[in-house]
């Protein structure tokens, strides 16, 4: 045997030229399989994230009616109950964030639009999402405040900024009217378009006082310590609740058509995946198609002096494993800075195709993921097929003609 791997390894360095080629091949080729799946999985866990952070979390508490009619007069009451509830999941719950959200018709001087309201807690929804970091003007509403914090989309629209006054209007909780002016304290730019455009805050008690709907939310966000047991602790809280009263729902069951969507995009890119193996397949086949015409005469001269067809098999096929190791080990090391810049500098996308994406409502930037998975999968993928593809050297081991192989 260790005759067998000092062979193999002698030979490949018998003929650089024809070794580094081989081993360019797989290395292009992880290094591009990475690149293409790192893209891909980027931009579905940047989508999940924002969305996830913006506007659902991981775990809501809502009432039983207001998934399938999310009106204010479905709000839930925070009372004893949910409270006990979240004190006997206190240490599995980092933190939960109270929201009281509706629609209303915003006014400013010469513009209006239907918008979201947003009450949030302050400290609580900076837990979450940190949006203080996202001001772009003003400042960021305090516990008292009596202000707006606008989204920066629809503070363009309405052609508003600090110190400005809207009017709100809308319908309150069980048809009481609700309506204000309020002062424009700040303005927020958000990552997803869809929300940037139609969204503005303000504090929980002011929303409760302005609807009308004293000590209730429209939901509870409850964000996980491990968001890997999001629906273990889903189950868990589900059982010791009034299903009567409350529901509990995990964020995949909110945002049911956008998984939907990406499960559309992720089978074309599973075919765009499949031809790029392909086209790797056959580029090393050619690779290794070349190798065996070169050595045909090498081969046939070993047979004659006695060399075992299976000792050259066996010798074919380490050197194939180690070219098809050492390309594979080089390409993911290669792909690592490619991918940490990205990772860290998204490719922000322009003209058609960016607003192809915002009109989904996400931010038009390509994000590459830096997740382990992306660089061993990938990498075990090409290494297996280069290994199945080093079989075809052993198959014609066998199958070579001494004789025509002299010739």
């Amino acid at each position: 045997m260790n005759l067998i791997f000092t062979l193999a390894w002698r030979n490949l360095w018998r003929n650089r030229k024809r070794t580094f080629i081989t081993m360019s091949s797989v290395f292009f080729a992880v290094i591009l399989a990475i690149l293409f799946f790192s893209m891909e999985e980027g931009s579905y866990k940047r989508m999940i994230d924002s969305l996830v952070t913006y506007s659902t979390g991981y775990i809501q508490i809502q009432d039983v009616l207001y998934q399938e009619e999310p009106s204010i007069d479905h709000a839930m009451l925070f009372d004893e109950a949910i409270e006990e509830l979240l004190e006997k999941y206190s240490d599995r719950i980092s933190f939960y964030v109270p929201r009281l959200q509706n629609f209303a018709l915003v006014a400013a001087e010469n513009t209006t639009r239907g918008s979201m309201i947003m009450g949030i807690d302050i400290e609580k929804e900076l837990l979450l999402n940190d949006l203080s970091k996202d001001i772009t003007a003003g400042e960021f509403l305090t516990k008292s405040d009596e202000g707006l914090l606008v989204a920066k989309g629809l503070a363009t629209i309405l052609g508003v900024g600090i110190g400005d006054t809207l009017v709100l209007l809308g319908q309150g909780f069980q048809g009481a009217t609700a309506a204000g002016k309020y002062p424009v304290r700040g303005i927020v730019d958000l990552k997803i378009p869809e929300l940037n455009n139609n969204i503005l805050y303000m504090t929980i008690e002011n929303a409760q006082w302005f609807y009308g709907a004293d000590e209730r939310l429209t939901s509870l966000i409850i964000m996980p310590v491990n968001p890997a047991h999001t629906h273990r602790l889903t189950n868990e809280m589900l059982a010791d609740i009034d299903r009567e009263w409350y529901n509990i729902l995990t964020w995949e069951e909110m945002l049911k058509d956008l998984l939907a969507l990406m499960k559309f995009d992720m089978a074309g890119t599973m075919v765009l995946m499949i031809i790029l193996y392909i086209v790797i397949a056959f580029g090393l086949y050619g690779t290794m198609l070349m190798i065996l015409i070169e050595r045909q005469k090498e081969f046939a001269l070993l047979f004659s002096i006695g060399m075992k067809r299976s000792i050259l098999a066996a010798v074919c096929f380490l050197e194939t494993l180690f070219m098809s190791l050492a390309g594979t080990l080089m390409g993911v090391i290669g792909a690592i800075p490619i991918v940490a810049y990205f990772n860290y500098n998204p490719i922000r996308l322009t003209g058609q195709m960016a607003e192809a994406i915002a009109e989904y409502g996400f931010e038009p930037i390509l994000p590459f993921s830096s997740d382990p998975a992306v660089f061993y999968t990938q990498a075990l993928y090409v290494m297996i097929l280069s290994v199945i593809i080093g079989l075809y050297p052993v198959k014609r081991v066998f199958q070579l003609n001494i004789l025509d192989a002299k010739h």
